[in-house]
């Protein structure tokens, strides 16, 4: 019999960069929540080796972009690996790829809880920088390259995502950090995200005119984000699906999703572990 678990995907509420660790890796301090908007991750045993299937469902828009290459390099593959188990999995995404919410990282966490995973954490940073945050679930702070996790007391919030339809490479925005540095905002990637990435500034730009709310970045991009509701913005929402609603705007850049979801606790979204 399968198994169902969802994977909520974690909104970065404020990320600075600290340092750098000797290897090169960045150091973090970043406040980070689940989110409503999520992942669902059905596991069944198998007899005939590990079979992993990735779905794009999302909520509106094309499935294309919530999809991600299933080999070595999955991050669903790659926790079977660490657990050293088989499976048949099969994730439906509905958290786009490449847009700061930390869709991979939130899919790999939701198998660990699936497979009654008892271990440090901070271990599971060998499966993805985020990993040990979406481990611990709730609203949390984050140091060190992100394996160190410090659950924070419940925030409930309720947030407005913009998310276009371009990706952005993490990597490549810390690349761009080392050169640029932050903007003194609360999050330090964000000059760098946008050299990567310039229509992101212009994105940024007009959905703060027209709306009246200064845009904040997700992780590395590349959602936009305000702490409102679509009602506070004056936004008719096109498509409720659980505990999401859901619409799509035009801007500068082309289709813009729109999504209103809310903080999850860490009974729901992680695994309670203190």
């Amino acid at each position: 019999m399968a198994h169902r678990v969802d994977a909520p995907a974690k909104l970065t509420l404020r990320l600075k960069v600290v340092g750098r660790r000797y290897d090169g890796y960045h150091l973090i301090e970043a406040d980070i929540v689940a989110l409503s908007l999520t992942d669902t991750v059905e596991i069944g045993r198998t007899d005939s080796g590990t079979r992993v299937q990735m779905f794009g469902d999302p909520p509106v828009g094309e499935a294309t972009r919530y999809c991600v290459p299933v080999d070595s390099s999955n991050s669903v593959v790659r926790a079977l690996d660490f657990l050293g188990v088989d499976a048949d999995v099969e994730v439906r995404k509905r958290i786009p790829f490449g847009a700061g919410l930390g869709g991979g990282s939130s899919d790999a966490a939701a198998l660990l809880r699936a497979f009654g995973y008892c271990g440090d954490p901070s271990a599971a940073i060998a499966l993805g920088a985020d990993v040990p945050a979406s481990l611990v679930g709730g609203h949390v702070r984050v140091g060190g390259i992100g394996d160190l996790v410090t659950p924070l007391v419940e925030h409930a919030g309720t947030y407005v995502l913009f998310v276009p339809n371009f990706s952005i490479s993490t990597a490549a925005v810390y690349q761009a950090f080392d050169h640029l540095g932050s903007d003194g905002g609360e999050n330090d990637l964000y000059r760098a995200a946008c050299s990567v990435e310039p229509r992101l500034s212009g994105l940024a730009g007009e959905l703060t005119r027209r709306f009246g709310y200064p845009m904040r970045l997700a992780g590395s991009g590349s959602t936009l984000f305000v702490e409102a509701t679509l009602e506070d913005l004056d936004v008719e929402p096109q498509h409720l699906d659980g505990h999401i609603a859901v619409g799509t705007l035009e801007s500068i850049v082309g289709p813009v999703v729109v999504i209103e979801c809310h903080s999850i606790p860490r009974s729901v979204s992680g695994d309670g572990r203190q």
